[in-house]
């Protein structure tokens, strides 16, 4: 019986040994911690969302020169426009002028130009032959989509309530992600506008299985294999974690996001519109604090994205955590000081006890 729960139809299509995917978190994953997870018989995931098409190519030939074994490539679904009114722009603008002060940046009052480089990137994954493929934030449009599908790769979609869900695999994916509202930065929804997301995990997984007859796989809070286990005993074919690895020397997180949630992430996690304009979940700090208290203070993504990666970056090489994005899951606090590998590891460890105590009891 715990074979079966361990070894399904999805790890049998996506060629892992465990139900675990290391999550494709844009901000973070890096070709080492893909070859790690996808080495230790897990998934390893590429968030490519924010990177330029080259570099998406060499990343893709650095994992393959290193591991024979599969690997996804995530990206986020090219974005609804948005003309943005010179008044919401100074609304948006205004707040930030004291924390720019701050960091010593030059005060500005335009959004930087939004270039949606979606039709590369995809382009690139489909010349490489990626065999995985999955999207964040809904899906590209039909004709992107039969590319991915005539190319023979693998779908991944991302699905915060049952309706997406039912729409994915209308779509035709082939796997799906019921995020739940624990789940660490952007939540999958599909649209900039929708409100976030306020299923958990438990409530969300069974009622996405229910209504689907593909794979389910289980995202949102998952930081060892007690909590991988209840995920498959609800009925998914596999857990997705990401905060897990934040703090591994593969991640490329910044050293203080690192320590603050090996320190317990103390301060808790929230989630915010405040950094990039689309709801996500990370640790609660002084920028959050101070933005999202303003009524329509923030504009939609991408262009808040491109209205903070300034601070961001400055925040980052002064070493500033307050005005750092540090997406975190509501289990942040069980983060462990491990490599990738190690983890994958030591969840597969667990896991197989977890599920050995069902048993008996």
């Amino acid at each position: 019986e715990i074979k079966s729960m361990i070894h399904n139809f999805l790890t049998e299509r996506l060629g892992i040994n465990y139900p675990i995917i290391q999550a494709p978190m844009a901000s973070a994953t890096t070709p080492a911690m893909v070859i790690a997870a996808s080495e230790a018989g897990a998934l390893g995931s590429l968030g490519a969302a924010y990177m330029a098409p080259d570099q998406i190519r060499s990343a893709i030939r650095k994992i393959r020169r290193s591991t024979k074994y599969p690997f996804q490539v995530n990206l986020f679904a090219p974005q609804k426009r948005y003309s943005l009114t010179d008044e919401e722009v100074d609304r948006a603008t205004t707040p930030l002028r004291s924390i720019r002060e701050e960091l010593g940046l030059a005060d500005r009052n335009s959004v930087p130009e939004y270039k949606d480089r979606f039709s590369e990137q995809l382009q690139v994954l489909l010349d490489e032959e990626v065999s995985i493929i999955g999207f964040h934030f809904g899906l590209p449009d039909d004709d992107d989509l039969n590319k991915v599908k005539t190319a023979g790769a693998l779908l991944i979609g991302c699905a915060t309530k049952v309706s997406d869900a039912i729409a994915l695999e209308k779509a035709g994916v082939d796997f799906i992600i019921a995020q739940g509202f624990e789940a660490g930065g952007h939540q999958g929804t599909f649209r900039s506008e929708d409100e976030p997301s306020m299923i958990g995990l438990m409530a969300l997984v069974p009622q996405v299985v229910d209504a689907v007859s593909i794979p389910v796989i289980a995202a949102g809070g998952l930081m060892d294999g007690r909590g991988l286990a209840a995920a498959l005993d609800l009925g998914a074919s596999a857990g997705q974690l990401g905060t897990v690895f934040l703090a591994s020397p593969e991640s490329k997180a910044h050293e203080l996001h690192k320590s603050l949630l090996l320190d317990g992430a103390r301060d808790g996690t929230r989630v915010t519109r405040a950094f990039s304009g689309r709801p996500a979940r990370g640790l609660i700090n002084r920028m959050m604090n101070e933005l999202d208290v303003i009524p329509n203070g923030i504009l939609p993504f991408p262009y808040q994205h491109s209205l903070t990666t300034e601070i961001r970056a400055a925040a980052g090489t002064k070493n500033r955590p307050e005005f750092l994005s540090m997406w975190a899951g509501q289990g942040a606090s069980m983060s462990r000081n491990l490599s990738t590998a190690e983890i994958i590891n030591s969840l597969a460890v667990e896991l197989e006890q977890a599920l050995e105590r069902k048993i008996e009891n």
